[in-house]
């Protein structure tokens, strides 16, 4: 299901109003101060840049026509030196082509018209907070990421080097190995291990099938049980969320795993082919997959298998629909999809899998 959203609590942001007009000052004071912002007032570009200095501020609302700094120069400053703040810009009617310009130049987040409107304007704040919280986030699961990726080419590194000193009898110690990263999996969601088992079982015995030669087998192999290790960098929200039922904001972040997981795996030595299966592992045989909208046979073949793979999987599961699908259902979704979703070659060797 869905998380439910927290609700907004406009308690915790700090709203700074610049005007060099007391009533205008006095009245935004007021509408921001019922609805419970904590406001600060400037009636000065100086004076809104002395503040900041001290108090980090979430949003600026600023008049546009202002003696000494108009309301673009200051916004310009306020976002090269606090670029979280949000950037807000109140102007009259002849003013509207400024503050276009300033919307153009990157320089403010939205402009509102004088008069305002109450509610547009309430609006367009917690808009704007909405935005820079996204951002934020952005940024937290990003430095996330990089860290799980140091860390992983860390233990990678380790389990190389050991290797290369030792004897090929080390192989299967180093497969071991291996086949434990993707344990990283079950720190985030427990069930993504068993999942994982089940598709790398499943597209190594499809990729036997057809041909693939022992090296790209394993391949296959090792990018079944690392298939999802991108999404060790989501948040719980968009992680424990069924992907139908994702906002598209979420969904567009949830998309972003298949690159995450190419990124995690690209720079080690021998992994560049099990990396390619990864990212393309969600790409369609029409061309409407993600990420990179590749169609075809320009789709890597073990990219193919594992997508049959993880569908059938997750239909099973209930992450593709509404609700869980029998594996004879699975298979005629699968079946459907032939030629379209999924490469015919390679959906023929899953049904001959299957029957195996």
């Amino acid at each position: 299901m869905s998380a439910i959203p927290e609700p907004f609590d406009a308690s915790h942001y700090k709203v700074l109003c610049v005007d060099d007009e007391p009533n205008i000052l006095s009245a935004l004071r007021r509408m921001l101060s019922l609805e419970g912002f904590e406001v600060f007032t400037a009636e000065s570009g100086a004076q809104a840049l002395e503040l900041l200095a001290q108090t980090p501020m979430n949003v600026i609302i600023s008049d546009m026509q202002m003696p000494q700094m108009n309301g673009t120069e200051l916004l310009e400053k306020v976002r090269q030196q606090w670029p979280q703040t949000m950037r807000l810009m109140l102007t009259g009617a002849s003013d509207i082509s400024g503050a276009i310009n300033a919307i153009n130049e990157g320089a403010i987040y939205r402009y509102t018209a004088k008069p305002w409107n109450d509610e547009e304007l309430l609006g367009t704040l917690k808009s704007a907070i909405a935005f820079a919280t996204l951002a934020d986030e952005h940024d937290r699961l990003t430095a996330l990421t990089t860290a799980q990726k140091e860390s992983l080419n860390k233990m990678v590194e380790t389990l190389e080097s050991r290797v290369q000193e030792r004897t090929k009898d080390l192989r299967a110690a180093y497969m071991a190995s291996i086949k434990s990263f993707s344990n990283l999996l079950e720190l985030r969601r427990p069930d993504l291990l068993p999942h994982s088992r089940r598709v790398a079982s499943l597209s190594m015995k499809i990729a036997k099938l057809a041909g693939l030669d022992d090296e790209a087998c394993q391949s296959v192999f090792i990018a079944g049980l690392l298939h999802d290790i991108g999404k060790i960098g989501l948040s719980d929200r968009v992680l424990n969320t069924k992907f139908i039922e994702l906002p598209l904001a979420d969904a567009k972040v949830y998309r972003t795993h298949t690159a995450m997981g190419e990124a995690t795996l690209n720079t080690l030595d021998d992994m560049q082919t099990v990396a390619a299966i990864i990212r393309s592992h969600h790409e369609y045989f029409n061309g409407t997959g993600f990420p990179d909208g590749l169609s075809g046979h320009a789709i890597p073949v073990g990219a193919r298998i594992v997508a049959i793979v993880e569908a059938y999987e997750e239909l099973q599961s209930g992450d593709y629909a509404k609700g869980e699908s029998s594996p004879a259902d699975a298979v005629r979704v699968v079946l459907s999809n032939k030629g379209t979703l999924f490469c015919p070659e390679m959906t023929d060797m899953f049904v001959k899998a299957l029957r195996g």
